[in-house]
């Protein structure tokens, strides 16, 4: 009863804090009754109701078709989003396309680390200057939030906020959902990570929800989305634990997560902000930039459009080297008269990245001591890895020898689909006869005695 209390509360003060927002009203929270306890709603029966993660590098959205459960949809973008000089909007593999044309109209990989954040808030305001300093476009203070400046072919400077750019890319998910289904979809449930889960965030993710056309049904924690993707709520013995790494494309976030009386509870999170992907291939990036000086005499360090075919490439062949010894940058004119085609050998990305790796160990370590399980790693049951970059052979390799090579990883899903996927059977538990499952609040899932439910935003 004093978990469901707690639970109460903590919902409570999200609608006060809601209240807030709108009526700026701050004697709310002095008016506010304790004991008025909202009910949880339930969505009706065939409701249409995906799932959407929004990632540094790709989002995805995942569900069933109404009525034909024995089979999950799941589709992916990435994270990219233009704006031509006409007023359109592009996403995803278009604004990709639209960038080699015009590389200052579009924004990509990061921009979610600045959703709800202000410029000048005291404790934020240091975290959003190091992200725009890490960014490859021009991020700029607009009304005290973070604006992404924007130029068309002409010249003419726009900026747009970093809610619209996140609303391109729900709305065009969305869009995606209703094609395949072919049916109407306003209804999602959205994933962030453990560390990202302030009340800014959420309010952020609920209104760009909105702005898109998709109403909020809840609000998921990606560790626990990704340890019920695995079925561990099944498999878990009580008090059973488990670690989620998640590398992305920007951060990287692990948590430790425990099994209790059938809910989730976290023991410890840690994240770091500036450890992705992106970094992997920032490093291999460099190699070629020199590689390019050095062999043709090219200086391209400044050629955003060359900097641009050279960072797909790059991540391309970051990719290949997950199943490969060897892979081949290619890219066909690079700049005038430069078509490069060089080898990258495993051995040697890893060289290059000599300095990311330990920075995994130290999440790890980070994680491990705020769980206080760092002596006691043999608690750990389970170990799930999620993001793409954890698909990188050294960082399997180092996460398997921190656990003196007695865990198996948990990695039978796509890494980049795990968290979706989580989401989506929560979202339907009947369809693959999962457990009814309802948010307990906003750090743990519990088992519904009734009806599956989820607070309603």
């Amino acid at each position: 009863m004093a978990r469901v209390g707690r639970a109460i509360r903590a919902f409570t003060w999200l609608l006060v804090a809601a209240a807030l927002l709108f009526s700026g009203t701050a004697s709310a929270l002095l008016d506010y009754d304790y004991e008025r306890r909202p009910p949880h709603p339930s969505y009706p029966l065939g409701t249409t109701v995906i799932a959407i993660d929004l990632g540094n590098t790709n989002s995805c959205a995942a569900g069933y078709a109404p009525g034909h459960t024995e089979s999950m949809f799941h589709l992916c973008i990435p994270s990219w989003v233009a704006f031509p000089d006409d007023g359109g909007v592009l996403v995803g593999e278009d604004a990709m396309n639209y960038a080699v044309v015009n590389p200052d109209a579009a924004a990509f990989s990061g921009f979610k680390r600045l959703l709800g954040k202000r410029v000048n808030k005291l404790y934020e305001g240091g975290f959003v200057q190091t992200v725009i300093e890490n960014l490859p476009y021009k991020v700029v203070e607009k009304d005290v939030r973070p604006h992404i400046q924007m130029e068309t072919k002409d010249g003419l400077v726009r900026h747009f906020s970093i809610e619209a750019i996140t609303t391109a890319v729900f709305a065009k998910l969305k869009d995606m959902a209703e094609a395949h289904l072919g049916r109407k979809v306003q209804h999602a449930v959205f994933t962030l990570p453990q560390q990202y889960c302030s009340d800014a965030a959420r309010y952020a993710v609920l209104h760009t929800g909105k702005d898109a056309g998709l109403h909020a049904m809840r609000i998921l924690d990606e560790p626990i989305a990704a340890a019920i993707a695995y079925g561990l709520h099944g498999k878990l013995r009580d008090e059973g634990n488990v670690l989620v790494l998640h590398i992305g494309g920007g951060t990287a976030e692990a948590s430790v997560l425990t099994f209790a009386n059938g809910v989730f509870e976290f023991l410890g999170g840690d994240l770091d902000p500036f450890f992705g992907g992106d970094d992997f291939d920032r490093n291999v990036m460099n190699y070629f930039i020199g590689l390019v000086r050095d062999k043709y005499g090219r200086d391209i360090s400044n050629d955003t459009a060359a900097l641009r075919k050279l960072r797909t490439a790059c991540e391309d062949a970051k990719k290949t080297l997950s199943d490969m010894d060897r892979a081949r940058v290619s890219i066909e004119s690079l700049v005038d008269g430069v078509d490069l085609s060089e080898p990258l050998t495993r051995a040697k990305f890893e060289e290059l990245n000599h300095d990311l790796f330990p920075k995994l160990v130290e999440l790890l370590d980070m994680v491990m001591s705020e769980a206080e399980l760092k002596k006691n790693k043999e608690l750990v049951n389970e170990v799930i890895l999620i993001g793409g970059s954890t698909m990188i052979p050294k960082v399997r390799e180092l996460v398997r020898d921190y656990f003196g090579g007695t865990k198996e990883l948990n990695t039978k899903l796509k890494p980049d689909e795990a968290v979706t996927f989580g989401a989506t059977l929560l979202s339907h538990p009947t369809a693959s006869g999962y457990p009814c499952m309802g948010v307990n609040n906003r750090y743990q899932i519990g088992v519904a005695t009734d009806n599956c439910y989820a607070y309603d935003y």
